[in-house]
């Protein structure tokens, strides 16, 4: 199979474009992706910046192509590129979590393959002819349909002091309380801003909204947190970046899973301070009857729970960041 490099047309320098891309991969060339590129006139880092790669996490779409929109040639140092849906099988069928054309989690395949499922393939295409080509990488997300979810940054240790170090840079300048290191404990791997970390590119998540919901405040923090970023690596220079406080570090990322099917009667909300072993809700069946009791495994902050109460085997309950 060939590769193809850089799929995304980057303008000239001191110039701006927006349009649509795709991958010279069969299995993926039905689909467009939308994307802005903006080139300075001045040298610089090359960043990265994605959003959708949950289909209804649209917090990230809609701050992505507010932030695509305004950027400017004459502020930019270096380049842009901003692609605001990853999941674009997925975006007009509304899809929680999975990408529909393999039932596939896009952000759990990473860092794919060239000849696997569509997921696979996508995620081999994204990684390989676009990522890596730049300094910096960052992945906007939000809490999907069915989840609270308290804001917060995460990003992975690679053992690279460099790359350890930038995507610390990044983490601290977003602006938010909480941040975690690591994929979360419990959960799938294959998470794109931990593949791009391995490769060499300093990445991180951004988490800003909740439940599906398209609120101001939410969009604007993701905004606001991407100008800070970009404006502290240099990259705008359009205004000095504002000074943050640098997030609380968790040391890991507990996501809960139900050992049964059936309903989740949730006792706890997203900020709430829990200890180890404290309960944190119940499974319970059709008729009401207990067959679980769900407790914490550590002291730590509730950071996301699953709204919906209709909870299937090994299915996701909610997320304890732990200190």
């Amino acid at each position: 199979m060939t590769v193809q490099t850089n799929p995304i047309p980057l303008p000239k320098a001191g110039e701006k474009s927006s349009g649509y891309f795709t991958f010279d991969d069969p299995l993926l060339a039905k689909y467009q992706w939308p994307y802005f590129a903006v080139v300075g006139s001045q040298p610089g880092p090359r960043f990265v910046l994605t959003a959708g790669i949950h289909a209804a996490e649209y917090t990230g779409i809609m701050a992505a192509i507010r932030l695509g929109r305004r950027l400017e040639p004459q502020h930019v140092r270096g380049t842009i590129v901003v692609i605001p849906l990853l999941n674009r099988p997925g975006f007009y069928e509304r899809c929680i979590y999975v990408n529909p054309e393999d039932g596939e989690n896009l952000n759990r395949v990473f860092p794919g393959s060239p000849d696997g499922s569509w997921s696979d393939r996508f995620a081999h295409h994204l990684l390989n002819d676009v990522v890596v080509n730049f300094d910096f990488a960052m992945d906007l997300h939000a809490g999907d349909m069915i989840e609270d979810l308290l804001p917060f940054v995460a990003y992975t240790e690679t053992g690279n002091p460099d790359v350890d170090r930038k995507a610390r840079q990044m983490t601290d300048s977003y602006g938010v309380r909480w941040a975690t290191r690591g994929a979360p404990s419990g959960e799938r791997p294959g998470l794109l801003f931990a593949a791009a970390a391995q490769r060499g590119v300093p990445a991180i998540i951004a988490e800003s909204g909740r439940c599906g919901l398209v609120e101001e405040e939410a969009v604007q923090r993701h905004v606001d947190g991407v100008l800070n970023i970009w404006r502290t690596l240099g990259l705008l220079s359009d205004e000095p970046p504002r000074k943050t406080e640098p997030p609380r570090l968790l040391s890991r990322f507990d996501w809960l899973h139900s050992e049964h099917e059936g309903i989740f009667d949730c006792r706890v909300r997203v900020n709430d301070q829990v200890t180890q072993g404290q309960s944190l809700g119940q499974m319970i069946d059709l008729l009401g009857t207990t067959l679980s009791e769900v407790r914490s495994p550590a002291e730590g902050v509730v950071l996301f729970t699953v709204t919906s109460p209709a909870i299937k085997q090994g299915g996701l309950l909610l997320g304890v960041g732990v200190p």
